[in-house]
């Protein structure tokens, strides 16, 4: 369905720019995606037609979330207010109301899309101080109301916690996923281990400017309070997939170990908390499969799922690591000069 014009014109009006100079984009999904620049700076603005499954709260408590780690310097894809200073703005066509937000764009490209030999100590360690900053920024953050506060990670929905996919999954699945629980559930919450991270730190979540050695995260609509080792957790979790035709043990560990050094030159990471990745790891494990299994065919899975799933199950079921590091000996050579 065509966006009206009158309404891409009066929502182009409230960022002082035309319709003349909104750039139609992809990439939007159920959403009408336009480039533009606002300030000398690029900008992606997005417009969310009616009838959407949209939270409104939800979403500008993100975007809140957002704006707190750009001001404080955090390497994120910032939004951009308004020139009416709202993060958020509606715009009513008769009975239809149209939501649009507007985003910096970030320079680089997707990780996911990088070849592994792109890759490089430096930037796994640029990973590292990218993910430590923005735990350390979130420290400070209490949102300004208390309904723009983001869920507890086991309240909200994510691939650590997918509740609709589990209400009714295999028994096995369950009994492995409470055993989890169990470990998990006694570790402590404290202000520089437990907070409001990410939770959907994969590497389809951010961009890399190889070159200038930087790196940007965006989509944060899973973001909750958690423990900031989930994001640790599914960053490992998911190089292990994306560049699978490595040995796991020698590549997970030269990953961990660089982005660990970058991670802890920003944020403090006891040993402790690193003793309890396989715990994590397994947890995030049953919850991307139960949210496949059902649907998983060999002859349709695209790229990722095709690499994830086979034997996958069995692993579960008898309860085998996810990836069988030494963690200690990781964490021990993180913390020495490179």
């Amino acid at each position: 369905m065509p966006l009206p014009q009158q309404v891409l014109e009066a929502i182009a009006r409230l960022y002082g720019v035309t319709a003349a100079q909104l750039q139609p984009a992809t990439g939007g999904h159920f959403a009408y995606v336009y480039e533009l620049r606002l300030n000398q700076r690029a900008c992606i603005l997005k417009i969310i037609p009616p009838n959407t499954d949209v939270d409104v709260r939800a979403m500008r408590a993100v975007l809140e979330w957002l704006a707190f780690l750009a001001e404080a310097g955090g390497p994120v894809v910032p939004p951009v207010f308004s020139q009416q200073g709202n993060l958020i703005e509606a715009m009513a066509d008769g009975e239809q109301v149209y939501i649009a937000v507007v985003f910096e764009k970030a320079p680089g490209m997707l990780a996911e899309g990088m070849a592994p030999e792109a890759w490089s100590d430096a930037l796994f360690e640029a990973l590292g101080r990218t993910v430590g900053a923005c735990h350390r920024i979130a420290q400070d953050y209490n949102p300004s109301k208390a309904e723009f506060r983001r869920p507890e990670w086991s309240a909200g929905s994510s691939c650590f916690n997918p509740h609709e996919e589990l209400e009714d999954a295999d028994p096995i699945l369950l009994e492995r996923r409470a055993q989890t629980l169990e470990r998990i559930a006694v570790l402590p919450k404290e202000r520089v281990s437990y907070g409001l991270a990410h939770l959907d730190l994969h590497f389809g979540n951010f961009f890399v400017d190889a070159e200038a050695q930087r790196i940007v995260l965006f989509d944060f609509d899973d973001c909750a309070y958690g423990w900031y080792l989930m994001d640790i957790t599914m960053l490992l979790f998911d190089i292990l997939v994306v560049y699978n035709g490595h040995e796991p043990l020698s590549f997970g560990a030269h990953f961990l170990e660089q982005f660990l050094r970058g991670y802890r030159s920003q944020m403090p990471l006891d040993s402790f908390w690193v003793s309890q990745l396989p715990h994590f790891l397994k947890l995030l494990e049953i919850g991307v499969y139960a949210m496949l299994y059902r649907d998983y065919d060999p002859a349709t899975a695209d790229e990722w799922v095709s690499k994830f799933m086979p034997g996958r199950r069995e692993r579960i079921e008898q309860a085998l690591p996810y990836v069988d590091l030494d963690f200690m000996a990781i964490y021990q050579a993180s913390g020495r000069s490179s």
